[in-house]
């Protein structure tokens, strides 16, 4: 019985430690933030369908000032992932845009993927994440 529970007791420890030498920390910083109005409102995802889907795997929020803002999304696990993130000047928690959906806010994706007809493409934006930090450095548009 003894046995059992130090096999046990070991392979547990192993998946764990294996778990956690593929985790990583992404590094982000967002530069070219024009003023210090509102927020930013930044989202993770894992995955192209998860993006296509709207269901960020993690986001958070952060005060807007002149310049760059940096933050960083800690013990993310191994995968592919992809960033898009949008300055929300009037702070009414969303991405305005007019009347053709031409954002009137600043936003912008992970690798620096431009947008064509509508968001940018996930295959241009994603990235992978194999154990070791990341940091990523994205431009707003305006």
């Amino acid at each position: 019985m003894m046995k059992t529970a130090n096999k046990l007791f070991t392979l547990t420890a192993f998946a764990f430690s294996s778990f956690i030498a593929q985790s990583a920390d992404i590094q982000l910083e967002i530069t070219g933030i024009k003023n210090d109005q509102g927020k930013l409102y930044i989202q993770l995802f894992n995955g192209e369908e998860n993006y296509n889907r709207g269901k960020a795997e993690l986001a958070t929020i952060a005060k807007a000032k002149p310049g760059t803002v940096a933050l960083s999304f800690h013990d993310v696990a191994a995968g592919e992932y992809a960033v898009r993130f949008f300055h929300d000047e009037n702070d009414n928690g969303t991405l305005d845009s007019n009347l053709f959906g031409i954002p009137n806010e600043g936003y912008g994706f992970s690798n620096g993927a431009q947008p064509n007809f509508g968001p940018a493409k996930y295959q241009d934006m994603k990235f992978r994440v194999n154990g070791s930090d990341i940091k990523l450095s994205n431009k707003v548009i305006y």
